[in-house]
């Protein structure tokens, strides 16, 4: 794989200063680029695989991968974007070497280790009576499967944008093709999931 693209993103200045320390001969100014973006990776890695063991060692991969590959990295893009891009291979190589179907999941708060293979998107209210609770609770279990079966691009791209926040630019760096493209990844995404949940839209108003 190469990962010497150049993105068209401004590199945030710390950053930049970690990078060429590290450049330079400071290894240990990696540390920095870890700490700071390892927590993001895992959850990135962990909403597209859906199983922590699987996600902590492909965020760990990556990083990895990461830092030999430092040498390649270009000044003024994103080290995130760039970062995350890395993480969404790994993810990839994930899915060849089990041959089974990932299942996608949004992290509130930090991700823990279970035996529990299936997490879910926590669409739940504090406030709600149990009734409701295990309702929301069947919400998320929903719309995790839903998201799961997605194509991996449009469930790439969806995960991304909607569950991770990134904007569409840093999406269409991270998965290497056009801005339009992405927007039609998600587009179709998006219809893909207002039919798999059927009523479940129309009853909770999701995806409007």
């Amino acid at each position: 794989k190469t990962w010497d693209v150049i993105l068209p993103q401004i590199m945030d200045r710390s950053d930049a200063d970690a990078v060429s320390a590290v450049l330079q001969g400071d290894v240990e100014r990696y540390a920095e680029l870890v700490d700071r973006y390892q927590s993001q990776a895992l959850k990135v890695a962990f909403s597209l695989l859906g199983n922590y063991d699987d996600a902590k060692d492909a965020s760990q991969e990556a990083f990895f991968r990461a830092y030999r590959a430092l040498a390649r990295f270009r000044g003024g893009a994103k080290f995130s974007t760039w970062l995350y891009r890395i993480v969404v291979n790994e993810c990839k190589d994930v899915y060849k070497r089990r041959a089974r179907a990932p299942r996608a999941t949004l992290v509130v708060g930090e991700p823990s280790a279970s035996d529990e293979p299936s997490l879910f998107v926590d669409v739940g209210d504090p406030a709600a009576n149990p009734g409701d609770q295990g309702s929301n609770r069947e919400l998320g279990q929903r719309i995790s499967a839903a998201i799961g079966a997605l194509p991996d691009k449009q469930r790439t791209a969806f995960v991304l944008h909607h569950v991770h926040g990134l904007p569409l630019e840093d999406v269409a760096a991270i998965m290497q093709c056009r801005l339009g493209t992405v927007k039609s990844h998600i587009f179709r995404a998006t219809d893909h999931l207002r039919c798999a949940l059927g009523p479940w839209v129309a009853q909770e108003g999701i995806l409007t």
